[in-house]
């Protein structure tokens, strides 16, 4: 007898009539006892934007790189065949389970006799148990970690699975269950070669997101024509955050430019010397100012030592020299750890700091340490009239976002056009139509955490 098949799904939303998907699935395989024989895990891409993020835990980025459910029928149907199906609240991962084999060509009928729920069950084996699993699981002795995440949760009601056996058994309805599996079968699919489930984490980087980049690629002599790879740069840094999708942008930027790694990173050493010349126009350095260059040093594989010799670089031209100590303490002031961004981090509300998005051509030498000219250009900014547009389940209401926009002059717009100035989203990895659409249109996606900073300096014209 083949045992259960304990299943739990992360999904976008509640319903899939709401055009919401399976983002994550993960099948435990146990015996007739309910003792662990194996267990399955993938994300799957819902090719859509994720909805509640700060429930489940998936990254954009993560999903990016699953595989679509198309792909995952076969493999999930396997592990499926001829076992009882378990679930904590079964009607809701069921009903999301036929959506999806529908979705696909594959309409199955899922036996109610051929599944059972633990949640329900509950009311027999834990009588004065809520219906949460969290709390079923600790009144039944069962360690839950991986709260909201489809193999955490999977294994925590398969620990209820075999707790309830445990305590009996011999109830007719483990064999009712067992006897309707037997008879129920699901799509006989060819499950195809190379399949690798993805896990969450796929999209963090061993390394920095450089290493991506060949350092067998022929060498262009400098002066070279790096405008498109620093235009992508000024958009990627608009939030101080290179997202997974505009990492991978940026290298092939790169590549398509023939630049090697020593020139991208030559190119990373100028930019930081742009915003600290425009962080030291007035002869100052503040708070804010040594924090944006450390994010921004962060984000380019750069660390404390790279924000210093930016600053100290700066800190020899002409208005610097009249200082009294020449600039010496405000070398001092840019010595330090990188901040809190790092290669992983998220911009903040200072994210755009006092620097200006920058580029224009770029000079330099190919010599490892070389640092090529990077010319400053005036920072993104939002003029009054300009449309965005937001995208995803936000931490604030969308609608409070979007009455702060129209207060500061600004049309918030239900989809994206070629007129659109900013994409704002939840997620700026998102898969949401409006995020592919904004990327098609070279239209920059951006994390919410940078909106309140774009509202506060709209400008009444753009400067052109």
């Amino acid at each position: 007898m083949p045992g259960f098949a304990v299943i739990d799904l992360e999904t976008t939303g509640f319903s899939p009539r709401q055009h919401d998907r399976i983002a994550e699935v993960a099948v435990v395989l146990t015996d007739t006892a309910g003792r662990v024989q194996d267990e399955w895990c993938t994300l799957v891409n819902p090719e859509r934007d994720l909805g509640p993020q700060h429930v489940h835990g998936i990254s954009a980025a993560d999903v990016s790189l699953a595989p679509t459910f198309a792909v995952v029928a076969p493999h999930l149907a396997r592990l499926l065949e001829g076992r009882v199906i378990v679930a904590h609240n079964a009607s809701f991962d069921t009903r999301f389970l036929r959506a999806e084999f529908g979705r696909v060509g594959l309409p199955v009928g899922i036996d109610p006799l051929a599944c059972l729920c633990t949640m329900r069950l509950a009311g027999t084996f834990l009588p004065s148990a809520p219906r949460g699993l969290a709390i079923c699981c600790e009144l039944a002795g069962v360690v839950h970690d991986g709260a909201h995440s489809a193999l955490g949760d999977a294994r925590a009601t398969a620990g209820l699975l075999e707790h309830y056996l445990g305590l009996d058994d011999a109830d007719p309805l483990w064999a009712q269950a067992h006897e309707a599996s037997a008879t129920h079968s699901w799509p006989g699919l060819a499950v195809p070669d190379g399949f690798s489930p993805v896990l969450r984490g796929a999209s963090r980087p061993t390394g920095h997101w450089l290493s991506g980049l060949s350092d067998r690629l022929d060498r262009v002599p400098f002066p070279v024509e790096a405008d498109d790879y620093l235009a992508l740069l000024d958009l990627a840094l608009l939030d101080r955050y290179v997202s997974f999708t505009e990492r991978g942008a940026l290298l092939a930027a790169a590549e398509e430019a023939g630049l090697g790694r020593a020139q991208v990173e030559s190119l990373h050493r100028g930019y930081l010397d742009a915003l600290a010349r425009v962080a030291l126009e007035d002869g100052m350095l503040s708070d804010a100012e040594v924090a944006d260059l450390h994010e921004v040093a962060g984000q380019l594989g750069m660390d404390a030592d790279d924000v210093a010799a930016a600053v100290e670089r700066a800190a020899s031209g002409p208005v610097l020299a009249t200082l009294p100590d020449g600039g010496a303490h405000l070398r001092a002031k840019a010595s330090g750890a990188v901040g809190p961004g790092g290669d992983d981090g998220v911009g903040g509300a200072d994210a755009l700091g006092g620097a200006d998005a920058l580029g224009g051509a770029a000079r330099g030498d190919t010599l490892g340490g070389g640092v090529a000219t990077v010319a400053a250009r005036p920072r993104f900014a939002l003029a009054r009239g300009d449309e965005i547009v937001l995208t995803g389940a936000m931490t604030r209401p969308r609608e409070e976002w979007e009455r702060e926009a129209r207060a500061a002059g600004l049309a918030p717009w239900p989809n994206v056009t070629k007129r659109t100035r900013v994409v704002i989203a939840a997620d700026p990895d998102s898969l949401s139509g409006k995020a592919r659409t904004a990327r098609r249109y070279g239209i920059p996606v951006v994390s919410e955490s940078v909106l309140e900073e774009l509202l506060g300096r709209v400008e009444v014209t753009r400067v052109r």
